[in-house]
């Protein structure tokens, strides 16, 4: 894949010109450890940049997601995190993520009523691809020194829902910028640990991955029957 290029804040992909959705400082506070600690007038600060349908195919979208290399509030810059809804056939969503620069981690947390089930913090470079499999929330941290551009496949049939995260002001854990991880535990409680490892150590264990260790996202897309689970998630092995 040729070298992405931005003209001001858009994204130029072959002959398209992607206007991006942002996220600013003021709206991440819901989610942040410290929302007391966003310098003044910087509400208006981008954090990072979404640029949705930069490819298609059928109805998988193909996005691109450039996070800023900044503090946020005391924290790593990150996403504002999200989880999938189950399907028509009950099974949740999943979606593919890969990095094209910089270095990312992935905190993942699958939440069940009792509580967190299942909390990973998986790293990943240029390069490197990610599975999210059903059920899982994500967020994803930009770990690097510079900026982090990521690419994602993920089917247009569906909302992602941002709520749980709202509520419980951000994820499981939290990644300050001195790297330690902060577990949120007034609202999670404390009863869980923190898995980590390489994404494609984890991502390794499901069947569908296989063809994305060996290509990017969009070589792995020419065969549609290696990207079919994201369409049917009932598919997803």
């Amino acid at each position: 894949m040729e070298e992405l290029k931005f003209d001001l804040d858009a994204l130029l992909f072959g002959k398209d010109r992607v206007e991006p959705r942002t996220r600013t400082m003021g709206a991440m506070l819901p989610v942040v450890a410290e929302p007391d600690k966003m310098p003044e007038g910087m509400e208006d600060e981008v954090t990072y940049y979404m640029y949705r349908e930069v490819d298609r195919i059928g109805n998988i979208r193909y996005d691109i997601t450039r996070i800023l290399s900044l503090d946020l509030c005391t924290e790593r810059n990150k996403t504002f995190g999200h989880v999938h809804p189950p399907s028509k056939t009950g099974t949740p969503w999943s979606e593919v993520y890969e990095v094209l620069s910089g270095e990312a981690h992935f905190l993942l947390q699958k939440i069940i009523p009792s509580g967190v089930e299942d909390a990973l913090l998986l790293s990943a470079k240029k390069g490197d691809c990610l599975l999210v499999p059903p059920g899982y929330g994500h967020v994803t941290i930009n770990a690097g020194k510079g900026d982090l551009l990521m690419a994602n496949l993920v089917s247009d049939g569906f909302e992602a829902d941002y709520s749980i995260y709202a509520q419980r002001r951000g994820a499981c854990f939290y990644e300050m910028l001195d790297g330690k991880l902060v577990k949120n535990e007034m609202h999670y409680g404390s009863q869980f640990g923190l898995r980590e490892m390489a994404s494609a150590k984890f991502s390794s264990q499901f069947g569908c991955f296989e063809p994305f260790k060996k290509g990017n996202l969009l070589e792995v897309a020419k065969n549609p029957k290696a990207i079919e689970f994201l369409e049917k998630p009932e598919m997803f092995c």
